[in-house]
C-alpha cells in the first residue's frame, strides 16, 4: 500500500519521505523493515507502529523534507506496551527500543514557460546551464525550434486556452507567463490559477498590466493568492532579455532551495 502511495505522489511531483525501521529489539509494535511513506503535509500511508511514535515520525519526515537530508531516530518504551518517546539521552531499562530511518525523496523542480519569445529563449538557456528541467509551451509552430532550447523536456506548440489538455503540471511545476499579447497572459493566468498543486506562477509585466490583468480575472469570479508573482523576478538593476531571465531564475532557485536574499560579502574595511 505505501508503495503504490509513493508512486502515485511521485507522479504528482509531491515530495514525500520514506520513514523504514532498521532496528527493533524488545517489545515493538513493529518489526525490523517495516516502513510508511509521509509527505510533507503529514498524509501517510504504510505504519511504523502507530501511537506517538508514529506522529513523531511524521513531524520528523516533514523536517527531512525541508531540509532535504536524511535524519535517524531512535524510540524508547520504559515498559511493555507503555508510551514510546524520542530518546535524547542514553538507553536505560526499557520494554523496547525501535530505530527508524527517515529518507526524503523530493522531485527536482521544474520550470515551465508560457511564451517562447526573446526572454523565454534567454530562461531556456539558462535553464541548460543550471542543468534545471524546463518545458516550453507556445502556439506559434515557427518558433518553437530545438536549437532555440537546449535540453528542454518538451516543446509544446497547442493553443493557450487548452493548457490542461496538452500539458501536465505538477507540485514541482514552477511556470512563467511570458507570451507574446496581454491577451494570451490573462488566457494562460486564468487557467494556472485554480491549480492549486502549483507552487508559483510568475508573469512578465509592468504592475499596471498586473493590476488590470487582476481586475479582469476578479471581475469574472477568479481568485489571486501569493502564488503570483508579478512583476516577475527580483530586483537587480535588470533591463536586457538575458538580465530578465537571470532575475526570474534566481527568483526561482531561491525559492526552491528556501534561501534568503542577502549578500555573502563580509566587511572587511575594520578588520
Amino acid at each position: 500500500m505505501w508503495l503504490d502511495r509513493l508512486v502515485e505522489w511521485q507522479a504528482q511531483g509531491i515530495p514525500c519521505a520514506i520513514v523504514t525501521i532498521i532496528d527493533a529489539q524488545g517489545f515493538t509494535p513493529r518489526k525490523t523493515g517495516a516502513k510508511m511513506v509521509v509527505t510533507e503535509d503529514g498524509r501517510s500511508a504504510g505504519s511504523v507502529g502507530g501511537g506517538t511514535s508514529e506522529q513523531q515520525c511524521i513531524e520528523l519526515a516533514a523536517k527531512a523534507i525541508a531540509h532535504r537530508t536524511c535524519l535517524m531516530q531512535r524510540f524508547v518504551s520504559p515498559v511493555e506496551g507503555g508510551e514510546w518517546m524520542a530518546e535524547d539521552r542514553p538507553l536505560g531499562a526499557c520494554g523496547g527500543t525501535m530505530t527508524v530511518f527517515i529518507e526524503p525523496i523530493v522531485p527536482e523542480p521544474e520550470l515551465v514557460i508560457f511564451g517562447a519569445g526573446h526572454i523565454g529563449q534567454c530562461l531556456a538557456r539558462l535553464c541548460a546551464v543550471m542543468e534545471m528541467s524546463y518545458r516550453v509551451y507556445d502556439d506559434r509552430p515557427g518558433i518553437l525550434i530545438p536549437d532555440r532550447f537546449p535540453g528542454a523536456g518538451a516543446l509544446v506548440c497547442a493553443p493557450f486556452d487548452r493548457i490542461s489538455e496538452n500539458i501536465e503540471l505538477t507540485a514541482m511545476s514552477y511556470c512563467v507567463i511570458m507570451t507574446y499579447g496581454h491577451d494570451h497572459d490573462e488566457v494562460v493566468l486564468e487557467q494556472l490559477l485554480p491549480c492549486k498543486e502549483i507552487p508559483y506562477i510568475g508573469m512578465v509585466g509592468s504592475p499596471n498590466k498586473a493590476r488590470v490583468l487582476i481586475e479582469n480575472i476578479r471581475g469574472c469570479g477568479g481568485e489571486i493568492d501569493e502564488r503570483l508573482y508579478c512583476p516577475v523576478g527580483l530586483s537587480i538593476g535588470r533591463n536586457q532579455p538575458q538580465e530578465i531571465a537571470l532575475s526570474i531564475l534566481t527568483e526561482v532557485v531561491l525559492l526552491c532551495r528556501g534561501g534568503n536574499l542577502s549578500h555573502l560579502r563580509r566587511d572587511w574595511t575594520s578588520t
